[in-house]
């Protein structure tokens, strides 16, 4: 039996020292916003507020709808767009990138430059397998 107490004394001390290790590790990754962050993110838009906006070309010719919005594991941003649609409901749907986009503040508009809804209808159909 003293046997058993002396080799099992080094595998307590390794899993101690394993987990001080991994809860020092995890308390590391605490994350918190500065008073600036905050203020920009005051600024900023809500994802269900933009979708109530219509999406328009730069001649003002309605082009449709944001459905959704996609997050890319490596932080860029897409919109999902229901082209031809102007209850959010129908229409083509394709993504685009989010940084394509010009919030247009006084008129209320959703701008993309340079776009038709033509062009946008040729573009592969978005599907989502989430």
């Amino acid at each position: 039996m003293y046997r058993f107490r002396v080799s099992l004394s080094p595998a307590v001390i390794f899993t101690t020292v394993v987990l001080a290790t991994w809860i020092d590790h995890a308390v590391a990754q605490e994350i918190a916003l500065t008073p600036m962050q905050t203020t920009e993110v005051a600024k900023g838009y809500r994802g269900e507020a933009l979708k109530l906006m219509p999406v328009v070309n730069d001649k003002g010719d309605m082009i449709g709808r944001i459905r959704d919005f996609i997050f890319g594991k490596d932080g860029s941003t897409f919109v999902v767009l229901s082209v031809g649609d102007f209850t959010g409901v129908g229409g083509q749907v394709v993504a685009i990138p989010f940084r394509s986009l010009k919030l247009d503040e006084p008129s209320g508009n959703i701008v993309l430059p340079g776009a038709s809804r033509a062009a946008l209808e040729k573009l592969p159909v978005f599907l989502s397998n989430r």
